[in-house]
């Protein structure tokens, strides 16, 4: 009969192959079953991580562009096209390009925020008007008020919840 604490090639050859053909199986059977240096496991680790980073590596890379094709020359509006010959049978089309547009962009104000009146534990938000607007009312904005579930007094000219 053998020892219980001995171990047979056999089993280390199939830690070996596991880590060989599973490697992530391989990997946990050989931190949690084998007896190796914790040395030897981390760098059977390292290499595993080194190969599979190694294979996923040039997935992540976008192709290369083709060099060639057409090539503008010069910086003012006529400008020489390099490339294939057209045929000689086809039409000739003009293009008109104006030379140069403007393009005017005016930054818009940005509006300021509706403010409304929300009462602890209530339902709906109120304008300053309303009754049920107390000295203590909190005040906040419309579009907080709506996230937090508030809705339209009933009674009062309240705002409207613009989308």
């Amino acid at each position: 009969m053998r020892s219980a604490n001995k171990r047979t090639p056999a089993a280390s050859i199939g830690k070996v192959l596991s880590l060989i053909i599973c490697f992530p199986l391989g990997l946990y059977v050989m931190w949690t079953r084998t007896r190796w240096p914790r040395s030897l496991k981390t760098l059977v680790s390292t290499v595993a991580a080194l190969i599979l980073v190694a294979i996923l590596m040039p997935m992540t890379n976008p192709p290369e562009r083709e060099i060639g094709g057409v090539r503008l020359v010069g910086a003012d509006v006529e400008t020489d096209v390099l490339g294939p010959e057209a045929p000689a049978d086809r039409e000739i089309v003009e293009i008109y390009a104006p030379r140069r547009t403007a393009i005017i962009v005016e930054a818009t104000p940005t509006p300021a925020p509706v403010m409304v009146y929300c009462n602890n534990g209530g339902q709906h938000y109120h304008s300053e008007g309303c009754t049920y607007v107390k000295e203590h009312t909190p005040t906040v904005t419309l579009k907080r008020a709506l996230e937090a579930g508030y809705t339209k007094c009933p009674y009062c000219n309240a705002p409207e919840a613009i989308y």
